[in-house]
């Protein structure tokens, strides 16, 4: 279901609510609207997990079997960064399971709590947790720097140090975005959750 084809159906039960005899059609097709997005919901979840392991993969690949670091330095720097991300991908995995616990064909006031619950719990994890998980990234990448100097150039190291800078700006500007998506995903959701549950 497309995303206008949900807000569609949300404006709908806005206005239908309004109306005593609300016919069971509509209730049937706010509740799909709720799943459909729910699941949105779940494979983004699922799909940023894939996105870390995958970068997780290639990190271990590369700081563990293709180059071989020495300094002690060095080595709490890859494992910052290797750390960071798999401490995410646990948080998404959990975040996925609870996004499983969201039941719409359930309209207590119990289940729009949990809902919110879920809001919170993804706010606090966009906020200080993905900071904290970011600048441990970058600052265990340029605790490299001392022993790539012994290897490479110094104006190889120097756009090196550059370019991370700027793959920096470039994902906090991305991961910005898909927050902002994500949230109001979830607020949508919470409108019709409820709603469903006024009904009731």
């Amino acid at each position: 279901m497309k995303e206008k084809d949900l807000d569609e159906l949300t404006a709908l039960w806005q206005e239908a609510k309004t109306n005593a005899r609300q016919s069971s059609l509509d209730v049937t097709a706010v509740r799909k609207a709720g799943e459909s997005r729910k699941k949105s919901t779940l494979f983004a979840h699922y799909g940023n997990a894939a996105v870390l392991l995958g970068t997780v993969a290639v990190l271990i690949f590369y700081f563990y079997y293709l180059y071989n670091f020495q300094d002690t330095l060095s080595i709490i720097g890859y494992n910052l960064m290797i750390g960071g991300l798999v401490l995410r991908i646990i948080i998404e995995f959990f975040s996925a399971w609870r996004s499983t616990k969201i039941k719409f064909s359930d309209t207590t006031t119990t289940s729009l709590q949990y809902l919110l619950s879920f809001l919170e719990f993804r706010k606090r994890i966009h906020g200080p947790i993905t900071i904290v998980i970011f600048i441990l990234y970058f600052i265990g990448f340029y605790m490299l720097t001392p022993e790539f100097s012994r290897h490479i150039s110094i104006e190889w190291l120097v756009l090196m140090d550059a370019s991370a800078l700027f793959i920096a700006v470039m994902l906090m500007y991305f991961i910005r975005r898909g927050i902002r998506q994500e949230m109001e995903h979830l607020k949508k959701m919470i409108t019709i959750q409820r709603s469903l549950v006024k009904v009731d």
